[in-house]
């Protein structure tokens, strides 16, 4: 029998979880106490909850959130069983952690390896990967459904000649056929890297490209579009509890056009509520002049679905698997 030891002191891997743990609280301490009319936002969600109907809203929209993150994980363990079996308690475990490390890396590229430290340690890179496919088809279907209400938009909102509305469709149209055309013929991606010649080690990593059946890409797509429709209907709900009269309708298409263009532009997570707040005050400017419940219903979603399951995620970093072992 082998004999494995550390190499690295398990007292240096407890202080980087702590130094993790606590730069995640600090920026979410920043940004909450940065927060311009931040004490209006208090006085609005005071007189909010002191509202019985308010307070069922508010419960359900944390408990959506929940299932939010509870579908997240679902589609995550069903990804990464090809590679490792993991329980769906310790997928949750992941992915909240994996919120805690994205919240100071650009894009949220650290939440890959907020999920992946969380699985042993010669199956990371695999799960790496495995990750970048399931982020995957959550893009796919925020681009789907932005081209959607971009579509709406366009022909109810905007004033453009025929040609430059047809283009704009057309390219749409184009680019979410390309990626569903990629997403459903992953092995290319195999074969491409395969041709770079890359180490045995990464060859070997790159064959999750090719683990996933049709139908396997078909049940993690519907998992996403069940994610999407929750947290758009938790900013729906938001707007009504902050005192909105928008119809389902309009608010689904213009909130559609807020995740799909703060999905393509690159942030850091501290500033990203910034950007999500000026992109939803312009789109839904459209639909009234009253922006102040959108601003408050924008924020308060980012508290919710980001800021508090970081908070959550802090705990879980300390069950990191980062100790490097040799034989």
């Amino acid at each position: 029998m082998t004999q494995r030891k550390k190499i690295i002191p398990a007292k240096v891997w407890l202080l980087l979880k702590l130094l993790l743990a606590g730069c995640a609280l600090w920026f979410i301490y920043y940004k909450i106490s940065s927060h311009e009319n931040s004490h209006d936002y208090l006085k609005q969600i005071g007189f909010a909850v002191r509202q019985p109907k308010s307070i069922v809203l508010f419960f359900i929209v944390i408990l959506m959130m929940m299932a939010n993150w509870t579908t997240e994980a679902w589609k995550w363990k069903l990804m990464v069983f090809k590679i490792e079996r993991i329980s769906i308690g310790r997928a949750i475990e992941a992915i909240f952690s994996g919120i805690t490390v994205s919240f100071f890396t650009p894009n949220r590229i650290g939440e890959y390896a907020g999920r992946v430290f969380h699985l042993h340690e010669g199956k990371r890179m695999k799960a790496t990967f495995v990750t970048i496919i399931e982020n995957f088809s959550q893009l796919l279907v925020t681009i789907i459904t932005g081209t959607i209400a971009t579509i709406i938009f366009l022909k109810t909102n905007i004033v453009l000649s025929n040609w430059l509305t047809f283009s704009i469709i057309i390219m749409l149209i184009s680019v979410s056929v390309f990626l569903l055309f990629l997403y459903f013929n992953l092995g290319l991606f195999e074969q491409i890297l395969l041709r770079l010649k890359f180490s045995e080690y990464w060859n070997h990593a790159f064959h999750v490209f090719s683990l996933y059946t049709s139908r396997e890409l078909v049940n993690v797509l519907m998992l996403s579009f069940l994610r999407y429709l929750i947290f758009s209907l938790q900013f729906f709900l938001l707007l009504k509890l902050f005192g909105s009269t928008l119809l389902l309708f309009p608010s689904l298409v213009m909130s559609a056009m807020t995740f799909f263009i703060v999905t393509v532009v690159p942030t850091f997570t501290i500033t990203e509520i910034g950007i999500r707040g000026a992109v939803s005050a312009y789109f839904f400017g459209k639909l009234t002049s009253d922006v102040l419940p959108v601003l408050n219903a924008v924020f308060s979603l980012w508290l919710i679905n980001l800021a508090l399951p970081a908070i959550i995620g802090s705990i879980f970093i300390f069950n990191f698997r980062f100790e490097k072992t040799e034989r």
